[in-house]
């Protein structure tokens, strides 16, 4: 008898033979859609009251959802731009050019030049 190989081509999985299930289209102002949106037959299902008191905390009854924001600190406005002080100071140094002193008192190693219009470009060496 030949010994047992472990390593053997593999099967293709069986395919069944179903039919593709067919497309449900809601279409708006369409009477069986708004008949489908006013059924809430489903809410007295067991299926669907213990997926609900799963998810919603142990209720058994669901609720619409609240604006959250009210609820943190220290929201801002995205549209209104804030003003933020730099994190660092420009230090002009006796060789001439200007550095970086962060608010730690930690130095920037980039030199930069100071422009005219009071801006500042990197100094590449």
């Amino acid at each position: 008898m030949a010994p047992f190989w472990p390593f053997s081509k593999k099967k293709e999985p069986e395919m069944l033979d179903e039919p593709e299930p067919q497309t449900v289209v809601y279409r708006k102002g369409a009477v069986e859609t708004q008949e489908v949106l006013a059924d809430n037959s489903h809410r007295e299902s067991v299926d669907y009251k213990a997926a609900v008191s799963l998810f919603g905390n142990g209720e058994a009854t669901v609720k619409r959802a609240e604006e959250q924001s009210q609820y943190y600190e220290g929201i801002v406005d995205s549209a209104v731009p804030v003003a933020t002080a730099p994190e660092y100071t420009w230090i002009h140094h006796t060789d001439g050019y200007h550095y970086k002193q962060f608010t730690n008192g930690a130095f920037d190693a980039q030199p930069h030049r100071k422009n005219q219009d009071g801006t500042y470009t990197p100094h590449q060496s």
